[in-house]
């Protein structure tokens, strides 16, 4: 999945679809961009939402970069589901 993270944010929240083709997901993280904190946020932030382990979740894109390339460890209709709600 792609995603696009702005860190420093006032909240941690998934925000929604960037574009009507629903090709990148928009999350807001309270951690900064340094030492690896707005990943780490980014991976608690998801599980959280999806109830699963951080474990499930792996940055594979984009470490340095806002815009990302998330894999996660789930059921893909549970996914779909999830996804739906943005």
């Amino acid at each position: 999945m792609r995603i696009k993270v702005t860190p420093r944010a006032s909240i941690n929240a998934v925000v929604g679809w960037l574009d009507e083709a629903h090709e990148e997901l928009s999350l807001k993280v309270t951690a900064a961009a340094e030492g690896g904190k707005a990943n780490a946020a980014v991976i608690e932030l998801l599980a959280h939402e999806l109830d699963i382990p951080k474990s499930s979740v792996t940055i594979q894109r984009g470490h340095t970069s806002r815009h990302k390339l998330v894999a996660i460890d789930v059921d893909a209709a549970d996914l779909d589901i999830w996804l739906k709600r943005f």
